[in-house]
């Protein structure tokens, strides 16, 4: 390896640390299965280095033992929500824009959108919070902050970081993969995206990172607010779609529960959602049509059906023609 060679690699593991790493005594390294393990020993370049070279994978506690954090992060999955892409696109856009006078909130090299298991629909929005830390409470505070002027619903999202304080009994603090590596379980590299061609940047793009700064008495009001717990989510329902019959919703109801199977209930809901939004179908038989099938197969997690409901009629519904319909109810019979 040349010397310039040698030099490259030392400043990008170097500048990965400084952006990426907050807790340094220990992190998590991925298993097979896609499960983390704890490893209480010093998080190094060194270790880092084994990550970006797919010898490991590691997972980074985002909170230091002063509750400081470096940024916050969107984690949108395909196995949550149908289209992780559009919902990724929603938030940038609320980072770098304001919806009014399109002039930037944040600095648009402050974000950074990061395909986890490339190419598949799952991606982390990274925001950067350097170059000094700012408390848990702060980040969490302005994260929840952008879905909110987003419209986008939080129990779709999984918004780090999820504590704003490390206790007795959670001394760490949830994890996040740090990014530029080997996802074990799906074998598949995690990649930054250009926001408009979608396509792999080089990783030197971490270089050009530029984080928010914020002045202390901006901080010092932010902490003064009660914490955030909840987003307000605007639902308008549409007013063109038309209600089925009773018998009709229990005949429905009664054919989607006896598909109602573990692996392919997300799936089969969406299709069925997109279905009826392309035939005019109302927001509340759709509803009680899925509140009823979750009643037939004691579904567990029926809450999150209706949140499902909700973001389908209101975040979906002008895709039109684009939603799966029939063809996704199709493919899951045939599969």
């Amino acid at each position: 390896m040349s010397d310039s060679q040698n030099h490259y690699k030392t400043s990008f593991g170097d500048t990965f640390f400084r952006l990426w790493v907050s807790r340094h005594d220990a992190y998590a390294v991925q298993q097979p299965d896609g499960c983390y393990l704890k490893v209480d020993k010093p998080l190094t370049i060194e270790v880092i280095q084994k990550h970006l070279k797919g010898e490991i994978t590691v997972g980074l506690y985002q909170l230091d033992k002063a509750n400081m954090v470096k940024w916050l992060v969107f984690d949108l999955d395909p196995e949550k929500i149908e289209d992780p892409l559009s919902t990724a696109k929603l938030i940038i856009r609320e980072c770098v824009l304001k919806p009014t006078i399109e002039k930037p909130r944040f600095y648009r090299k402050s974000v950074l959108l990061e395909a986890s298991r490339h190419p598949d629909p799952s991606y982390h929005v990274w925001v950067f919070l350097e170059p000094s830390p700012v408390p848990a409470k702060v980040a969490r505070w302005l994260a929840l902050k952008i879905l909110e002027h987003a419209n986008i619903n939080p129990k779709l999202v999984e918004v780090f970081p999820k504590q704003t304080e490390l206790t007795k009994h959670r001394p760490y603090g949830n994890l996040v993969k740090a990014p530029l590596g080997l996802h074990r379980a799906a074998n598949k590299w995690s990649y930054f995206l250009d926001f408009e061609t979608l396509k792999p940047l080089l990783c030197s793009c971490i270089f050009n990172v530029q984080g928010v700064s914020f002045l202390e008495s901006d901080l010092a009001v932010i902490c003064r607010f009660e914490e955030k717990k909840h987003v307000q989510v605007k639902f308008e329902l549409p007013k063109s779609l038309k209600p089925l019959g009773s018998e009709e919703e229990e005949w429905v109801a009664r054919w989607l529960a006896k598909r109602w199977v573990p692996g392919h209930r997300n799936q089969l809901e969406l299709s069925f959602l997109g279905l009826c939004i392309k035939q005019g179908v109302a927001y509340k038989s759709a509803l009680r049509i899925i509140d009823r099938v979750a009643e037939i197969t004691n579904d567990e997690e029926k809450l999150q059906r209706f949140q499902l409901v909700k973001y389908h009629y209101e975040q979906r519904r002008s895709l039109g023609v684009q939603l799966k319909g029939v063809s996704g109810i199709r493919e899951l019979l045939r599969g």
